[in-house]
């Protein structure tokens, strides 16, 4: 099947394909198949020692020191002081070109920065806002807009949704989801993605007239811009790892001249100046006949962990895990290991976060939306939520605590198990949950908590409820 901009449906259908690897499997408790096809609802939740604890415990041999930082960006403030023992949510309002959904949040100096899409890879619409709550008259401007109004709409005449937003070296990389008609012939391959990167103070270069063609190439420098991915026609992600920047994609192969041939996942990695990124490994390879695309990524333990995304529905892994040896410069096949930990495979990547020597995973599988943790990026455990409250949709680090938003309630995890802090009244939740592609975000800027919504695009803020 060609890549197209149908909308995505869920992977519910049966069935195995072939993979060139023995898949590994790796799950401390296996969820039940009678779970919420929503909720986590039948394994134990996770009891671990204090963190002063777990320091303290003598160890045979001290661990070799990481090449990397656990994680997918820049450290950033998780806020002071102690989480509300009650809270609700507060709309704090709809930025303009907000669209539908809010996917990701992400704090710059003194704002927050929300990736916005109306149907991810399925219908035009790709936004970036800022929200500065110092500017007390205007505190929502647009930072950034792909939706290249007046445009041919055949074969998709705007970006067709943000999905992420990094600040990796005190800049905002965006990668464009699902590029206008496969790109606009800058590289010398028809099929192209795009990554825009903003300057230092989270300034994005404009689309160019006439025709809103993408912007200029960024530079090491500072200057703003579009980079291009040659034979991506998806961009879903981008990390640092190994002192190298890396895409996630959907792209052509580099011996296929058409794009509807093979059409695996792949990394893209960026040149020099950051002008231009290149395809360097794939999945699956050999390649087969279907689409899949590499979705999102994150570091733990020097490894880098990669959701994949078979449109098919026939994946038998959940994500992959690669491993290069400690002095590699590159990528190969050799290092790409799929690992399966679901029952069936084929779960679909929400969201990864690191936490305190601990990897936390949430991810739509046949068997429902669960949250899932590991110590050693191997054996994985399942954490109970209450089943009245939906799925959860994102986890983060917020003052003292670490949280999981659901589509219901705010929740806090620690050793007795989880807490509801806040609760959504409303009949239709703003945090529905209504694809893979895009989740509702958490995000702390100021010592405050925001969540993105799904339905109209609006910006929540937690306010706490005691005294």
């Amino acid at each position: 099947m060609p890549p197209t901009r149908a909308v995505f449906a869920l992977l519910v259908c049966s069935g195995l394909l072939g993979c060139t690897r023995k898949p590994q499997t790796h799950e401390s408790t296996a969820p039940g198949r009678g779970a919420s096809s929503r909720s986590a609802v039948s394994a134990e939740p996770v009891s671990t020692p204090s963190d002063a604890g777990a320091e303290a415990a003598p160890s045979a041999a001290a661990a070799p020191a990481q090449i990397d930082p656990d994680g997918d960006d820049d450290p950033t403030s998780t806020g002071e002081g102690t989480l509300p023992q009650r809270a609700h949510f507060e709309k704090v309002g709809r930025p303009p070109l907000a669209l539908r959904q809010i996917c990701d949040l992400t704090p710059l100096g003194d704002a927050l920065y929300a990736a916005h899409a109306l149907q991810p890879l399925g219908a035009d619409g790709a936004t970036i806002s800022r929200y500065q709550p110092a500017e007390e008259d205007k505190p929502f401007t647009v930072a950034f807009d792909w939706n290249r109004p007046g445009e041919p709409a055949k074969g998709g005449g705007a970006g067709q949704g943000f999905l992420r937003i990094h600040l990796i070296g005190g800049r905002l990389f965006v990668p464009d989801a699902d590029p206008p008609y496969n790109g606009f012939g800058i590289a010398d391959f028809g099929t192209e993605g795009y990554v825009f990167l903003s300057g230092p103070g989270g300034n994005f270069a404009p689309a160019r007239r006439p025709k809103h063609r993408p912007p200029g190439f960024p530079s090491l420098d500072g200057q703003p811009g579009a980079a291009v991915l040659p034979r991506a026609y998806h961009v879903l992600d981008v990390i640092r790892y190994r002192g190298r920047l890396y895409a996630s994609t959907g792209s052509v192969p580099p011996k296929e001249h058409a794009w509807r041939g093979p059409s695996p996942g792949a990394l893209h990695v960026a040149n020099a100046d950051l002008s231009r990124w290149s395809y360097e490994v794939d999945y699956p390879y050999p390649w087969g006949n279907g689409v899949w695309r590499l979705t999102f990524m994150v570091r733990f333990k020097d490894r880098l962990y990669v959701g994949i995304q078979d449109y098919d529905g026939r994946e038998p892994n959940d994500f992959l895990m690669l491993t290069p040896a400690a002095d590699s410069s590159a990528l190969t096949h050799e290092d790409v290991h799929p690992v399966r930990v679901t029952q069936d495979g084929a779960a679909q990547t929400l969201r990864w976060y690191t936490d305190r020597g601990k990897l936390y995973w949430i991810a739509w599988g046949r068997d429902g939306v669960w949250l899932r943790v590991t110590a050693d990026g191997d054996h994985w455990t399942p954490i109970t939520l209450p089943p009245d409250l939906g799925a959860p949709t994102d986890i983060t680090r917020f003052r003292d605590s670490l949280v999981v938003l659901t589509e219901r309630a705010l929740i806090k995890l620690d050793a007795q198990g989880p807490t509801v802090i806040a609760t959504v009244d409303e009949k239709k939740s703003p945090f529905e949950l209504r694809d893979t592609m895009c989740a509702a975000p958490l995000g702390v800027l100021n010592n405050e908590l925001y969540a993105g919504g799904q339905r109209k695009g609006a910006l929540y803020r937690l306010v706490g409820d005691d005294g």
